[in-house]
């Protein structure tokens, strides 16, 4: 037989309903609708042309004894239950993440030295077949141990045998504790008793850890929110915690490091603090008029969505209105063409006087509803005009204090720069005139390039945090006046299908 892939003769002679060659369209249709495909022993290369299969209908595919070395092409199949794999290449577990109902996954007799990848199945994996593979340890047992409800697993014939041989099984047991029934043979509660005890001290460490684990996953969370937070008030160019001073590069500049370690006694750490503190004081003012910016945003973006849903409410409500009384004459007047004429007057003139009424109606029914519409949008657009003026009055708002505090920032570092270069010139004892210079040369460009840093960090900051304000400004209008556009084209679209089909229905009732 020669190597192959998956084609429409294969996948229709491993069908488990009776299905047998054919041609015709009907065939086709129902071969896609196929739950269970069984594919053993096809001498199988890849697994892919499985496009004629229904991926929402397949939950069973059974590929055992083939020479399939990838497991690949599936991520469609998520109602897939049953994955068998067994007697195969296949060195790697991969590409199974949108298995999301997985419950049975077979992988016997192939080259696999781990167990991996299984994320996506931990809370769905209840039967796990991986024997007589090449895994040499135990590492796949505490990677197992998260599966909660795996009941089956099948690992014998592995080379990470131990002796005893019983303790391997113990090992499992005490990590693996979801399972009922391991390498075929059903799990003793006493026999899992005797596990748990022989490996209670292990377990208790990994609980632990788990639980580590868990506090740190939480803090990364809150960690991701505060920082979305500081992005919604513009704060991303704003360091934090140690940083908070703006003044680490400074702090380890040659220059000031020396005047510091040479002159701690002489309160020069007390100066130190003292601007520190200052800075710290200006960061903390950008901070808070940032949040309470973005509080102030807020409340305003959330209370005009209320005024406009109500606003959108009550347009809604009168065009009902307007459509109803229209729905009204439309009965009278298909009830009149019903009756026909009086007894001096020809129904076909009766009918061509209603059905010019009914069109002169429907004329002023749509005049009506256009001029809701345009009403209403204007009424929008006013709001929305009102929203920016008062949202860009609080940001120039915020926009000046923030230049305000990043000025005395930089007006504050400069003077600390300025005071430790004074005080290392005025330090400088030597006697030898030429080395006296070189010194002071050598403090006076070190304090001015970190003057030329901070000044530039500082810009950066300020410029990012006034720009990421503009921007969002911008954006949420964008947004606002994007939507408003769709919404009205949609309405006058509707309207328009409105008449359409009330003009239609007359014409086909008076014909």
């Amino acid at each position: 037989m020669e190597f192959t892939v998956i084609n429409s003769d294969i996948g229709r002679s491993g069908r488990d309903d009776g299905y047998h060659n054919g041609s015709d369209a009907a065939s086709i249709r129902k071969f896609e609708h196929v739950g269970c495909l069984d594919l053993s022993c096809s001498n199988i290369l890849h697994i892919a042309n499985l496009c004629l299969i229904s991926s929402t209908n397949l939950t069973s595919l059974k590929l055992p004894v083939n020479r399939i070395d990838k497991i690949c092409n599936l991520d469609s199949y998520t109602n897939l239950v049953e994955l068998d794999l067994s007697h195969n290449h296949i060195k790697q577990i991969e590409n199974l993440q949108g298995l999301v109902k997985l419950k049975r996954l077979t992988l016997n007799h192939n080259p696999l030295t781990n167990i991996q990848n299984l994320d996506t199945q931990r809370d769905c994996l209840e039967m796990l077949d991986i024997g007589c593979c090449k895994i040499a340890d135990y590492k796949f047992a505490l990677y197992l141990r998260k599966f909660k409800n795996l009941i089956s697993l099948i690992v014998e014939g592995n080379p990470c045998q131990t002796e005893p041989i019983d303790s391997q099984r113990t090992f499992i047991l005490s990590f693996v504790q979801s399972l009922l029934v391991l390498n075929n043979k059903t799990i003793a509660v006493e026999e899992r008793k005797k596990a748990l005890d022989t490996h209670s001290q292990l377990i208790a460490i990994l609980e632990k850890n788990d639980k580590k684990w868990k506090r740190l996953s939480v803090d990364e969370q809150l960690r991701l929110e505060q920082m979305a937070s500081r992005k919604d008030a513009f704060l991303d160019g704003i360091p934090e915690g140690e940083d908070v001073d703006f003044n680490v590069s400074v702090f380890r500049n040659p220059t000031v490091e020396q005047v510091l370690m040479e002159n701690g006694r002489y309160g020069i750490y007390n100066v130190y603090r003292g601007y520190a503190d200052d800075f710290r004081r200006l960061i903390t003012e950008i901070t808070e008029a940032a949040e309470t910016s973005r509080g102030i945003r807020a409340r305003l973006v959330d209370e005009f969505h209320g005024e406009l849903r109500q606003l959108i409410d009550d347009g809604v409500n009168e065009s009902r209105k307007c459509v109803s009384e229209f729905t009204e004459y439309k009965k009278r007047v298909k009830c009149g063409l019903s009756a026909g004429g009086g007894d001096h007057v020809s129904p076909l003139i009766n009918a061509d006087v209603a059905c010019e009424r009914f069109g002169e109606r429907t004329r002023a029914t749509w005049l009506t509803l256009m001029s809701h519409e345009d009403q209403l949008s204007r009424k929008i657009t006013k709001m929305i005009d009102a929203l920016r003026d008062v949202l860009e009055k609080q940001i120039v708002e915020f926009k000046q204090l923030v230049n305000s505090r990043f000025c005395m920032l930089q007006r504050q570092q400069n003077k600390f720069l300025q005071f430790i270069l004074e005080y290392a010139v005025s330090s400088v004892q030597s006697d030898d005139m030429n080395n006296r210079i070189s010194r002071v040369s050598r403090f006076t460009n070190d304090i001015s390039q970190c003057m030329e840093s901070q000044a530039s960090q500082v810009e950066r900051a300020e410029l990012y945090i006034t720009k990421s304000a503009s921007k969002w400004l911008d954006d949420v209008f964008d947004k606002f006046n994007s939507e408003e556009f769709q919404r009205n084209r949609r309405k006058i679209l509707e309207i328009a299908t409105f008449i359409r089909s009330q003009n239609k229905t007359l014409k086909q009732t008076q014909s």
